[in-house]
Order: C-alpha cells, then sequence, then structure tokens
C-alpha cells in the first residue's frame, strides 16, 4: 500500500504499525537474552548493562502496542476528532526515555572515569555479542524508520531512534570490550558520553517537536500558502483568509474563511464551499478535517461595530410602510453590517412603494438601500 492508501485506511495503519513493532519487541528479546547470557559467562559489566537495557527496550516496545492500539480507536463523544494525539503523546514519553537514557549514560560514564574502573573484561565472546547486537539493532533503526516514514508515524520515528540509541550504546560496548582487550578500558567512557549526548539530543528533539504538536503547531508557512493558491484557484472564491491548521497525529486538521460574491444564493455559495473542500483533499492528503467558513465579504477588516438586524426585526421595522409589506418575496443581502433589501410584488410596484421606499432609507440608520422589482410570469 502506498502512504497516502495507509491515510485513509486506518485499520490497515493500525496492523501495520503492530507488525513492526512486534518485529522490535522480537528482535530485542533475542537480544537481552544473548547479551546477559554471554555478559554473565565471561563476567562483563558492560555487556550485562547492555543486556537489561535491552530488556528495558522490551517495556518501550509494549508501551508502543497499547498507544498504537489507542490511537488508532473510533471517534467517540468525548473524543469527536478521534485519538490520534495519543500517538504524539506517545512519542513525548518515549523522548523523555532517550533523555532518561541520556542521564543515566553521563552519570555511569563519569563515575567510571573518575573512578578509573575498568569497563569490562577482554572476551571474543564478548567482542561477538557486542558486533551482533550493534548490526541488530542498527538494521532495526532502519526497518522502524522506514514504515514510520511509509505510515507517517511520529511514534514509530520515535521507537526507531530509541533502536539507534541502543545500537550506539553497543557500539560503546564493543569499543570498550576491544579497547580493554588492547589495555585501554577507559576509551569507553569517553566514548559513551559522546554517544550521551547525542541521545539526549535525539530525546530533547523528539519530546520538543510532539509538545509542539499537543499545542497545536500549525503546518509550516509555506505549505500554508500553498493552500491559499489552491484555494483561490476555485471559481467564485474572491479571497482567502484567516487560515489556520493543527496537527493532529498524521492528520492535519484546518479552518478557513473564502470570500465569496455578495448577492450570490446561498445554495451558489456552500457549492464553491463544497469544491473549495475538495480541491484541499485532492492537493493534500494529510487534511482530514475541514471547517470552511463562508463570507459575503472580508470579515477580518471590518472590526467591531454594530450588527445588523435579521428578518423579523427587518420585518417590524417596515411595519410603519405599509406599502412595503406587500410584497411576496424579500431577499436581504448583507454588507458591511448594513441591510439591501430586494422587493419582488406580483405586479409593476406602485408609485408609493417608491415613495415609501425612500422614507424608510433615511429613518433607517442600518438600511443601505432598496430595490423593487415585479416577479416576471413564467
Amino acid at each position: 500500500m502506498t502512504p497516502e492508501e495507509y491515510r485513509q485506511d486506518n485499520a490497515a495503519r493500525e496492523r501495520a504499525m503492530q507488525r513492526v513493532t512486534w518485529v522490535s519487541t522480537g528482535v530485542d528479546f533475542l537480544l537481552a537474552v544473548i547479551k546477559l547470557t554471554v555478559g554473565l559467562l565471561v563476567r562483563s559489566p558492560a555487556l550485562i548493562a547492555d543486556g537489561i537495557h535491552s530488556f528495558s527496550d522490551l517495556v518501550t516496545d509494549f508501551f508502543v502496542l497499547v498507544i498504537n492500539k489507542v490511537s488508532h480507536a473510533e471517534p467517540d463523544t468525548e473524543h469527536p476528532y478521534g485519538h490520534a494525539r495519543f500517538e504524539t503523546l506517545g512519542t513525548v514519553l518515549i523522548g523523555a526515555v532517550l533523555i532518561g537514557v541520556s542521564v543515566g549514560l553521563i552519570w555511569d560514564n563519569v563515575t567510571r572515569l573518575l573512578g578509573d574502573e575498568p569497563v569490562a573484561n577482554p572476551s571474543l565472546w564478548a567482542i561477538t555479542a557486542a558486533a551482533v547486537s550493534l548490526l541488530a539493532k542498527e538494521a532495526l533503526y532502519h526497518y522502524g524508520r522506514h514504515w514510520a516514514r511509509k505510515l507517517d508515524s511520529s511514534l514509530l520515528h520515535a521507537n526507531a531512534w530509541h533502536s539507534r540509541t541502543d545500537a550506539l550504546s553497543s557500539l560503546v560496548v564493543l569499543g570498550g570490550v576491544l579497547a580493554t582487550w588492547f589495555g585501554f578500558g577507559w576509551v569507553e567512557a569517553w566514548a559513551a558520553l559522546i554517544v550521551a549526548a547525542l541521545i539526549g539530543h535525539m530525546g530533547i528533539s523528539l519530546a520538543w517537536n510532539a509538545l509542539q504538536e499537543l499545542a497545536d503547531r500549525g503546518v509550516a508557512e509555506d505549505t500554508q500558502q500553498r493552500m491559499k493558491k489552491e484555494i483561490r484557484a476555485v471559481p467564485g472564491v474572491d479571497n482567502v483568509h484567516e487560515l489556520r491548521s493543527r496537527h493532529m497525529g498524521n492528520s492535519v486538521l484546518i479552518d478557513v474563511h473564502i470570500q465569496v460574491g455578495n448577492f450570490i444564493s446561498v445554495s451558489e455559495g456552500h457549492q464553491i464551499g463544497d469544491w473549495v473542500m475538495r480541491r484541499l483533499r485532492e492537493k493534500f492528503p494529510e487534511i482530514t478535517d475541514i471547517t470552511l467558513h463562508v463570507d459575503p465579504e472580508d470579515d477580518a477588516t471590518i472590526g467591531k461595530r454594530k450588527i445588523a438586524p435579521l428578518r423579523p426585526a427587518i420585518l417590524d421595522a417596515l411595519a410603519p410602510y405599509p406599502a412595503l409589506l406587500g410584497h411576496q418575496r424579500l431577499q436581504i443581502h448583507y454588507r458591511r453590517q448594513r441591510v439591501c433589501l430586494e422587493l419582488y410584488y406580483p405586479e409593476e410596484p406602485e408609485p408609493d412603494v417608491h415613495r415609501q421606499a425612500a422614507q424608510a432609507l433615511k429613518e433607517l440608520d442600518w438600511l443601505e438601500n432598496i430595490e423593487c422589482f415585479r416577479i416576471l410570469p413564467d
């Protein structure tokens, strides 16, 4: 399936994410068993610690499985826009885990440097186990990142980078075991500090970006400009303003105002809006929800002013002008909070109609114009 097809098929996306995470879980379990077994047999404290780290990864993997299930749940009364934000929340927590791993590595290796303790006992078995772990974790990183891009999943992206940090950790262990083999056990501690800084940077980056999404960060400015360009290309759209967007998981939600002709019908304005939404969804498949306001004028420039009356109040205001009430149909148009009326009569309007219309224009401050017409026979 293509990324667009996965975006449209929520169930397929969930199954794919579950499959990727179960592969990660299986690899983490095997590596944890291998590293702990070899570490205990050759008495390698670095390999034992790395094995325990791999077992801790299982907790993260199961956490991803749970979050993935929750984030793909269908909308309900409490979550009308769905549960995709749980995926973002999971990314924040994985970022926090990476920051914790970074702090732990820094503390452990600073302590090791100050205490001048050996990193590991030299052993070919330890070297082999660390090398296998390094290759497996790096492969897992590329596998997870491939699917993270295909499914547009920040959660899988975060978990993939978690695998990359494990690969770096295994690289440090491998370097330490090799350095110890040649009598330079202190090398691992310095290398680990550099790796810890990289892990911390990635954790902060993932958590920060996810927190920005939770705070309703919008799409990039150039994307907004492309959206406006597509909206303006729809016939009948005079202008576009107040375009706002926000991310929700792998989806984008937008609301926007479009300006159409002041005197077109409601149905035509609605039809123009339907074409705008269709065009946006075709050009930007990541958009899953659009709130569209159809304006007869640019309400962003009107500001605060006295609001014009609605139909019942208008009819009440026309009561002192009986000739104006003999109409068969009344069409109301609003322009900058002033009222334009179109009165339709079954016969040619009498002179009294025009006289009272002119009088009403003088006496009603919210009235801008009155036009009187005869309804033509079919």
